[in-house]
């Protein structure tokens, strides 16, 4: 069904390229939040500069960025290839926002939201690998790609045992490869030992 992708593909761009951090940061009068921390405009760094409340509404908003085109799609079309379109457009939308010059967030939450929408084993999957290294580790970028790497694999195996159509496997492995490019400078850092280290006091060396 071509109007499937089509139209899944545009919403999907459009309302993953609304900036949600970056307007709630301006609201709040803290001006641009991309001008410090790690220049994102996710829920990560939302924290770093408004705290823990703005973060979570961030993060939710994100989330329902890559939930909402998919579920257009399923009220309209029996289509999981559309649905697919419009989740993986949602989080290329995130990461290079029209309305705030191309420069977004990595994606994870957005990818996360449409995990829920068209899998929610596999956001169990995701979260139930990232909330324990989270706590225990306190790395967010480290908790945020073993989940999306669990949520993969975990949507391959439902799709490939027959509980899933074939075509979320292409989102699994198209997010999981847009999560992986977001965090390619967070993986280096990862790899040197230099990652930061997430605190109630926003952010730790």
């Amino acid at each position: 069904m071509i109007e499937a992708w089509i139209v899944g593909g545009v919403i999907g761009y459009l309302l993953g390229s609304i900036p949600t951090g970056l307007w709630i940061g301006r609201w709040r009068g803290g001006g641009d939040i991309r001008s410090s921390g790690s220049g994102r405009t996710g829920a990560t760094n939302t924290f770093r500069a408004l705290g823990l409340g703005w973060s979570v509404t961030v993060l939710v908003l994100d989330a329902v960025k890559g939930a909402l085109p998919i579920l257009i799609v399923m009220a309209v079309w029996d289509s999981p290839t559309g649905e697919v379109v419009g989740g993986l457009a949602a989080v290329v939308g995130h990461q290079f926002p029209l309305y705030a010059g191309f420069r977004g967030g990595r994606g994870a939450a957005t990818a996360l939201g449409g995990v829920i929408a068209i899998l929610p084993m596999g956001a169990l999957f995701a979260l139930g690998t990232a909330i324990p290294i989270l706590l225990r580790i306190k790395v967010m970028s480290l908790a945020t790609l073993t989940g999306a790497t669990s949520a993969a694999l975990g949507i391959g195996l439902l799709a490939a045992f027959g509980q899933a159509p074939d075509a979320y496997i292409a989102y699994a492995v198209g997010t999981w490869l847009l999560v992986m490019a977001g965090h390619k400078d967070n993986i280096e850092r990862i790899a040197s030992g230099t990652e930061r280290v997430l605190s109630m006091g926003r952010t730790a060396p």
